[in-house]
């Protein structure tokens, strides 16, 4: 990914405001207050329920004052089986690791985000 994020910057002009660092999503090798906008593509699904606090912890050290997140990740509407939970496809297709919508909501209020919106990308029965 970082090479594929390397060309598309290289391709842009090579902007000075872009930078790029390879670390663990749960422990984010960079000082804290500095970063103006995190953006994550359902990546956090992939992160095991007993670290995703850790996640947003570290979104909100990173973020300067004002700064703002943009995630997209699938969320569940209900519990589910505990064969879809282990399945390594569902996973792998980021269903598997979802969290509860409601987990999310708690994740980011208790790390101090305000002002969360919310919007579904379609009103389908996926999970």
């Amino acid at each position: 990914m970082l090479a594929r994020a390397r060309k598309n910057y290289t391709a842009a002009g090579s902007p000075s405001n872009i930078s790029f660092v390879q670390g663990k999503i749960t422990s984010i090798p960079m000082n804290s207050g500095i970063v103006d906008c995190v953006i994550s593509n359902c990546v956090i699904n992939l992160v095991p329920s007993s670290e995703k606090f850790s996640v947003f912890a570290e979104m909100a050290r990173i973020l300067k004052p004002g700064g703002r997140i943009a995630l997209s990740d699938i969320l569940a509407r209900k519990p589910f089986p505990e064969g879809l939970r282990k399945s390594i496809a569902a996973y792998v297709g980021c269903i598997a690791g979802c969290s509860p919508k409601e987990d999310y909501e708690q994740y980011l209020v208790q790390n101090g985000f305000q002002g969360i919106s919310s919007l579904p990308a379609f009103s389908g029965h996926v999970c």
